[in-house]
């Protein structure tokens, strides 16, 4: 799976269902990435519940992981 912005909102925001968790599986590091976004990233919008996440805030959250993934050191 690329890291494009779409596949990362997917896999964080997406339904728990058993192809996104195999996609998990599959991709341990992108998903180290968007817990790793988690703990700190502070929405635009200020929105703390899932549900209130405007698309911006998804795109932002993104971005983040996007850059974690291109800084990150193996």
């Amino acid at each position: 799976m690329k890291a494009t912005k779409a596949n990362i909102i997917r896999l964080w925001f997406g339904a728990d269902t058993p192809i996104r968790d195999y996609q998990i599986k599959m991709n341990p590091a992108l998903w180290k990435a968007c817990v790793v976004v988690n703990e700190t990233f502070i929405f635009p919008s200020g929105a703390v519940e899932t549900g209130l996440y405007r698309r911006k805030d998804k795109l932002a959250f993104a971005s983040t992981v996007q850059q974690v993934l291109l800084n990150r050191v193996d």
